[in-house]
């Protein structure tokens, strides 16, 4: 793994421990959960600094959090103190994942396979099975892939420019509290990611009945099914791939 990447897999393992702070009344959390962070954020700002050639120049140079005051025997620390070092990282990984893009989009032959997202039900491995050995298609699923240091963002973009056309499972696994059923959040966002990269035609959502559709993705082929019934879709799917894969 080259020196850059684990200072990006730094940078995504701090911001998601930031992420995790817990906050209690007035948006504050104690000083035992967010200052041994601090010093580790210090030090990748000034690799990122020296390692990036000047691709980090425009970042924001934040002062650290300072403390509020005592609560008993620990500090406290103000929410809106922290955010935007939790802001400057996402922004290093989103300038990062894109300018990866464009370095690697003329090195990645792009095939003739299909991308498969899904969320926390098991259907897509009948899904994937069927394209695979009826169809005789290839598939990619993102979990199957090796990560090789990169951020998530990163493995997706990546991965997605060695497909063509992506078919998505959109299952009921989150329930809202007021009862709505929806997709999980990463089915969502690559619905939206899909919908930019391969273009409206070439995304196919299998749609479990009963999970709310926002009206935003509407336009979409669009395929229903009764819960874990997914090879119901496969007939109407084959035509679709048909024309999408020739």
């Amino acid at each position: 793994m080259s020196k850059q990447s684990i200072i990006l897999a730094k940078v995504a393992a701090l911001k998601k421990s930031f992420e995790s702070i817990e906050y209690g009344y007035g948006q504050r959390c104690i000083g035992s959960s967010i200052e041994p962070l601090l010093p580790r954020y210090e030090t990748l700002i000034n690799k990122l600094e020296t390692e990036f050639d000047g691709l980090f120049d425009d970042l924001p140079n934040l002062p650290l959090p300072k403390k509020l005051g005592n609560n008993g025997n620990d500090s406290l620390y103000q929410r809106d103190g922290i955010t935007p070092l939790i802001n400057n990282l996402d922004y290093v990984l989103e300038v990062y994942s894109n300018m990866r893009i464009g370095e690697k989009s003329e090195n990645i032959k792009k095939t003739n396979r299909i991308f498969i997202s899904h969320g926390r039900s098991e259907e897509w491995r009948k899904l994937q099975a069927y394209l695979e050995k009826d169809l005789e298609h290839n598939t990619l699923e993102l979990a199957q892939e090796a990560n090789l240091g990169r951020t998530i963002l990163q493995k997706l973009s990546e991965e997605a420019q060695k497909c063509s056309v992506a078919v998505i499972v959109m299952t009921g696994d989150d329930i809202t509290e007021d009862g709505e059923i929806r997709a999980r959040e990463n089915v969502m966002h690559e619905i939206g990611f899909f919908q930019g990269f391969y273009g409206l035609n070439n995304v196919v959502l299998l749609h479990e009945s009963g999970v709310n559709i926002p009206s935003n993705i509407h336009g979409l082929v669009y395929i229903p099914f009764a819960k874990d019934t997914i090879d119901a879709t496969f007939g109407a799917l084959h035509r679709e791939l048909k024309v999408l894969m020739n």
